[in-house]
């Protein structure tokens, strides 16, 4: 009878194991069993208790790649192949850590085809929320090369941190990357700390009863089917065929792209919109896309008739691939607005791009438009992997065993929403996490968020100051992101700037052990005579201001806006109108907004971080 053996999906082919570092080896076989383990000159036996769980201490091991481990039960062997000892990252938080290289190839167009390195190795955690306890092992997983097609699919911010790092030192790379999409803060907690910090929701205990979670989850399918089938049947523009190329539009109304539409047109419903295009000769016949920017919330795109496209949700870009262009296009778009106020970006391009033209379609004057339908406004899907602890519980709890050089974290565009106790939180998580992998020095790096524009509800400002308050504890960096950011996207694409100055920041953590940061950090705020005086840390680097800075007082709930302002090497002067007086309220604010833009950097360019001091 052959033997049972099950070992963890993050120890098969192709692991990386981090270098320099006591790592565990471990797995399931049945109870009582003696199991061996070879590599190198590495041999050791053990016995598996009761349950069948065994576990190997590894010595720490230099760096190296191509290592066969072979596993004996009795006379039974298995290998498994291809194992590195490297340095190993963890990457998590939400979409714009998950944005994976094939949604950057319009800014990076080459870089999967000459990627070309095996040494840069990548796991995906599955994405799998648990409420009752913390899961012991991951259901499924593949380590990956980051080599052709392969590459499509690894995060952009993990892909370029490693391209970094292995240039600079050829040691493997292990990148396990446990992000979601949307997640908030609470759903990579622990049910214990958030429990100390009074952040569980009241309904928390019934997340971890299967049935009402299934319940709950068929309701919002149920409801978004509904919703969905509402949505086609009532829309007067598939009924009448709005699509098609003879289809009669001389009595709708003119709206531009890039140009704001009326409220009417921006109401949950679904606007239809059409355009006749006489394309130049020399794009007859040839192949091309059609980028069409982002929309809130869904759509579906036709030319000369046919559907080219479609997406479900507001952020990804449109890009639909056309063949064999034909000399006129009609091209009909279906916007699906689900929440107010919606419709198309307008400041994105909206183009035609074969692989030597481009053609604005912004200078092809106006769309036709016209309403399908309208609806009421649907109510968000329901995520429980969002739900509080679920995401600790299902990813990062069953990591527990392995050993890491750093955790890389961009996280927060959920939690701008309500930005309160965030800081406390963030601190929290660095802590617990830090404890579950036994590393009490275990560096963090983070992300601040940029810069972006279309949440105006939203608090960023407020979660950027937040962020900050990690950087309290030992061993953090932030990465300041003003600037780098797209204000009419939620997922900017320049992930390999991101990336560098995550690397940069990593280099530096042992420097600057006490919090570091990659641009200057504002410390305090005080009056001096007729001043205030603002005090820099600017980690080695000198100061720089431009010429268009000001600076908000805020002054007995009121608002003024200070120009008089000079620099004096790491500290910035701001004179005081005469007739201004300082209390004890007073605060002092720097590109306080969702959207900043960068007037005070060092001397390499790097932004500061935007903040918010007391004066004292």
């Amino acid at each position: 009878m052959k033997t049972s053996l099950f070992i963890p999906y993050l120890l098969r082919d192709g692991a990386v194991l981090q270098r320099n570092a006591i790592n565990h080896f471990w797995g399931y076989t049945a109870s009582n069993k003696f199991i061996s383990l070879t590599y190198e000159n590495f041999f050791e036996k053990v016995s598996a208790d009761k349950y069948g769980y065994f576990i190997f201490e590894l010595p720490a091991h230099e760096a190296s790649s191509n290592l066969d481990f072979t596993i004996q039960i009795d006379r039974e062997k298995w290998v498994i192949r291809d194992i590195s000892f490297g340095d190993v990252f963890l990457l998590s938080g939400q979409s714009n850590m998950q944005l994976p290289m094939d949604r950057l190839k319009m800014l990076y167009p080459d870089e999967v085809s000459k990627a070309n390195n095996p040494h840069i190795h990548f796991f995906e955690v599955p994405e799998s929320p648990v409420f009752k306890e913390k899961r012991k092992e991951l259901e499924s997983g593949v380590w990956y090369r980051a080599i052709g097609e392969d590459l499509k699919r690894l995060s952009g911010i993990a892909y370029f941190f490693a391209k970094e790092k292995y240039k600079k030192d050829g040691i493997p790379i292990g990148l396990i990357l446990a992000a979601v999409g949307g997640s908030p803060i609470n759903s990579w907690m622990s049910e214990l700390t958030l429990k100390t910090l009074n952040s569980l929701p009241i309904y928390y205990s019934s997340l971890k009863d299967e049935t009402f979670l299934k319940y709950r989850t068929t309701l919002d399918e149920e409801y978004q089917t509904g919703y969905q089938k509402m949505c086609e049947q009532t829309d007067r523009g598939l009924l009448e065929n709005w699509k098609t190329v003879t289809f009669d539009d001389s009595e709708w109304e003119e709206v531009e792209l890039n140009k704001q539409w009326l409220q009417k047109y921006r109401t949950p419903g679904c606007i239809w919109l059409r355009k006749k295009i006489v394309l130049p000769k020399t794009f007859v016949g040839k192949t091309a896309q059609l980028y069409l920017g982002t929309m809130k919330d869904a759509d579906e795109v036709f030319v000369n008739g046919k559907l080219v496209g479609n997406t479900e949700y507001q952020y990804p870009p449109r890009i639909y691939e056309l063949t064999e262009l034909s000399s006129v296009l009609t091209i009909v778009i279906r916007v699906k607005i689900y929440q107010s106020l919606g419709g198309i970006t307008l400041t994105k391009n909206h183009c035609l791009l074969t692989e030597t033209q481009s053609l604005d379609l912004d200078n092809f004057g106006h769309w036709k438009i016209k309403r399908g339908n309208h609806l009421p406004e649907r109510v968000p899907q329901y995520f429980p992997q969002w739900e509080a602890s679920g995401l600790f519980n299902g990813m990062i709890a069953p990591l527990k065993h392995t050993r890491f050089s750093a955790i890389l974290w961009y996280q927060g565009e959920s939690d701008t929403v309500s930005a309160n106790n965030y800081g406390l939180r963030f601190c929290k998580l660095i802590q617990e996490w830090r404890k579950i992998f036994s590393d009490s020095e275990l560096p963090f790096l983070f992300v601040q968020l940029p810069n972006y524009a279309l949440e105006p509800e939203n608090d960023w400002a407020r979660l950027r100051e937040e962020q900050k308050k990690a950087l309290v504890l030992d061993k953090t960096a932030m990465v300041v992101s003003v600037g780098d950011g797209e204000d009419d996207d939620l997922h900017p694409l320049n992930k390999e700037v991101i990336a560098k100055h995550l690397f940069q920041s990593y280099q530096k953590i042992e420097k600057y052990p006490h919090g570091y940061c990659n641009g200057p950090l504002a410390l305090q705020a005080y009056q001096y005579k007729d001043q205030i005086v603002i005090e820099f840390q600017t980690f080695g680097k000198h100061l720089k201001i431009n010429h268009q800075l000001e600076l908000k007082l805020i002054e007995n709930e009121k608002v003024y806006q200070l120009t008089n302002i000079e620099l004096s090497e790491n500290e910035v002067r701001i004179r005081l109108p005469s007739t201004l007086e300082l209390t004890h309220t007073s605060l002092i604010r720097y590109n306080w907004t969702n959207h900043p833009k960068p007037f005070i950097t060092d001397e390499a360019g790097n932004a500061a971080s935007p903040f918010e001091l007391k004066i004292s």
